[in-house]
């Protein structure tokens, strides 16, 4: 609506200069006759007095028509001008609240999603063959956890794998055979040394998006908790869920029932992380290319030309910080061209029906 409103000012102020023109071109044209009218009369002596006193009249009346023209053209285009001003303030204001309230959404789409994978990763560690794969350590066992492991992977579309690791860093099971995670030993790695630093089965952790080359370079997310036997001081060993950030934050960012609930065109969607990276965009951006937008502040709004940017960052969800993701959109405003045209389908489609 602000949209249309400054269009119609735009389109009420062009009128009006037109108008205003017109009317002082008629004064001109009268003034220039009343001259003319005079200098007849004067001709004419004592037999033109008459008209020249109307000529005069006439002149007077054109020298007022054109003062009375000057003065509507600077008072109602300066306020035609003051309400376009307006109207694109409220533009900016209007468009760019509903577009920190999308950017708002989609992170906290993402945080929500994020925490889910979180409860899966927590049951799945209390799972009695995932603890006996640790306490007991034979082929049955760790079969047993591996099918389990499986079966997760296959039901699920949130994972790309998922492993056991013993308290001495070795992989012990996984859901992929073939992944190169098998031979990998994790207990330098800084997660490995979280999980087993922690001291509740309540304790989970998952740190940045990254491209895993022992998943193609795919982008993820890895979760990864304590699997906890008997002894309360100590976990047994990590489990570690590899979440497929890539597929499933793509989806997020590209749900046109997401998008709905912004603008028209809700534009170029990026998800940046705690230290600028792009992380995930809906325009093909780089992976891990720098955005300092938007950094170090909850929310906000800038413009640059025509393109209005919108940003919010993650809030905390059931204790998780959100990782310090943030949600960017840009959004280019329609030009006045577009909005005139689309306005003047409006008005011919309202004529048609009219005469139906």
């Amino acid at each position: 609506m602000p949209r249309r409103l400054r269009s119609l000012l735009s389109t009420l102020r062009e009128e009006v200069q037109h108008y205003a023109s017109q009317n002082e071109a008629i004064a001109g044209r009268t003034n220039l006759l009343a001259l003319n009218a005079t200098i007849e009369a004067a001709r004419s002596g004592e037999a033109g007095r008459g008209f020249s006193v109307v000529a005069q009249e006439v002149k007077a009346l054109a020298g007022q028509a054109r003062t009375s023209s000057a003065a509507f053209r600077a008072n109602v285009l300066g306020r035609l001008d003051l309400g376009a001003r307006i109207a694109d303030e409220m533009v900016r204001d209007i468009e760019g609240a509903r577009l920190i309230d999308l950017a708002q959404a989609i992170v906290q789409d993402i945080v929500r999603n994020l925490f889910s994978r979180s409860v899966d990763l927590r049951m799945l560690a209390t799972d009695p063959s995932i603890i006996a794969a640790l306490t007991q350590g034979d082929r049955p066992a760790i079969a047993a956890a591996t099918d389990r492991l499986r079966a997760l992977i296959h039901f699920s579309p949130y994972y790309l794998n998922a492993f056991v690791a013993s308290a001495a860093g070795d992989v012990v099971a996984l859901s992929n055979d073939a992944a190169q995670v098998k031979k990998a030993q994790l207990g330098h790695e800084t997660q490995f040394r979280r999980v087993m630093a922690s001291q509740s089965p309540d304790d989970w952790f998952t740190d940045e998006v990254w491209q895993n080359p022992w998943s193609d370079n795919h982008k993820v997310l890895v979760f990864c908790t304590g699997i906890w036997g008997d002894d309360p001081n100590a976990p047994l060993g990590v489990l570690y869920l590899e979440f497929d950030w890539e597929r499933q934050v793509s989806g997020i960012i590209g749900d046109e029932r997401v998008l709905a609930r912004g603008t028209e065109a809700a534009g170029r969607i990026s998800i940046v992380d705690a230290s600028n990276r792009l992380v995930a965009s809906n325009h093909g951006r780089p992976f891990g290319d720098s955005v300092a937008h938007g950094a170090g502040t909850p929310s906000g709004l800038a413009s640059h030309g025509g393109t209005i940017v919108a940003h919010a960052s993650a809030q905390p969800f059931n204790g998780f910080d959100g990782l310090g993701l943030r949600c960017l959109i840009e959004h280019t405003a329609l030009a006045d061209e577009e909005i005139e045209a689309a306005l003047a389908r409006m008005a011919a489609e309202d004529v048609a029906s009219a005469a139906v």
